[in-house]
């Protein structure tokens, strides 16, 4: 009989121990995505400029359009300081967000090799949200979360 309860006490507490075990293992990833990841940012590059002459980069944080000048514009991020992009300047504006690939030089600047402007970025942005929410919704009113058990179930009038 004590076995029995035990193996009851232990499948009570199993869906709360998966819980955790797959949140800490969610965080795991998570951290070793953005602290061990295999791309170049331009943060990297600026901390370091002798060992990132010369090589590929791809990581921005929100990339935007700043000054442009004849041959070239200011690019400006978050948490960066801003930088000098040569490039061709055809069709950019102030103020544009744009996807970039860009050779980093030593002495402070970038050569850039593909250039986009992401026009309406965060209009896309908000638009994408839209859908999210009416299926949010359709799942609310038929299912509900059930703290006692800890299961998602099906509503009565569904």
């Amino acid at each position: 009989m004590r076995q029995y309860s035990m193996t009851m006490h232990i499948k009570k507490y199993a869906r709360t121990i998966h819980l955790i075990v797959l949140g800490i293992t969610l965080f795991s990833l998570s951290f070793y995505s953005a602290h061990f990841h295999p791309w170049i940012g331009l943060k990297d590059c600026l901390q370091n400029p002798q060992k990132y002459d010369g090589q590929l980069v791809t990581s921005y944080n929100e990339p935007m359009i700043g000054e442009i000048y004849s041959d070239g514009f200011q690019l400006i991020q978050k948490q960066v300081p801003s930088i000098r992009v040569y490039s061709d300047t055809t069709d950019l504006s102030t103020g544009e967000y744009v996807g970039i690939r860009a050779v980093f030089h030593r002495e402070g600047y970038l050569v850039a090799t593909n250039l986009k402007v992401a026009r309406n970025r965060r209009s896309k942005i908000w638009l994408s949200v839209i859908p999210v929410l009416i299926i949010c919704s359709f799942l609310m009113y038929y299912y509900r979360f059930n703290m006692k058990t800890f299961q998602i179930e099906l509503r009565k009038h569904a």
